[in-house]
């Protein structure tokens, strides 16, 4: 995803010369089940989707989001009730129309339960692409901000967690994280991508 590959790209040459040093490490234990009991020097990891849902920008993303889903479900109920109340006209209706005018208001029918159908499936998608964007502006703003943090921490190498098998306590870095990118863009304020659903 791109968080990852922003990630990646970041601190990629940094993590694959740390590798060998951190499984040689005396005092760590890498068996599955067995606590490590102290943090390796210069080593920290985040887990990139706590940032991102934690943060003010993520929280804000995740309420305009919710405030439209809410919406569009309250329309989507409308738009079934019309078109099943328009369904039970036409049947109702169909003793006293011909075939050829029974065939036409069906189809006519169909047409606008079809339209409702795509226009509800677009406005949904806009939903997702509207988090995707919003994503994309969160983690094209992070790498500089968790350079400093990591500096600040006294870190040299910054690793996704989902990487991780086991870490020792301090490793983890996340919530240090989400208070600077906090200090430094809060919700992010008004998006480019606005989610507006026609």
């Amino acid at each position: 995803m791109q968080r990852a590959a922003v990630l990646a790209g970041v601190f990629a040459a940094a993590v694959l010369a740390a590798v060998a040093p951190v499984a040689g490490q005396a005092g760590f234990e890498f068996s599955l089940g067995t606590p490590m009991t102290q943090a390796q020097p210069g080593l920290r990891t985040i887990d990139d989707e706590r940032l991102f849902r934690l943060s003010e920008f993520g929280q804000r993303v995740a309420a305009e989001i919710e405030a439209a889903s809410a919406t569009l479900e309250a329309e989507n109920i409308r738009l079934l009730e019309e078109l099943t109340t328009r369904e039970d006209e036409l049947t109702q209706m169909r003793a006293e129309m011909s075939v050829e005018e029974f065939r036409a208001a069906a189809a006519a029918f169909d047409t606008q339960a079809e339209t409702a159908r795509r226009e509800q499936a677009e406005k949904r998608q806009r939903l997702v692409q509207f988090e995707e964007a919003e994503r994309r502006r969160f983690f094209g703003q992070i790498a500089p901000v968790l350079e400093e943090k990591l500096a600040e921490l006294g870190g040299q190498v910054l690793i996704d967690a989902r990487a991780v098998i086991i870490s020792a306590p301090g490793t983890d870095m996340t919530d240090d994280a989400i208070e600077a990118m906090d200090a430094a863009i809060g919700d992010g304020g008004a998006a480019p991508f606005p989610l507006e659903l026609p």
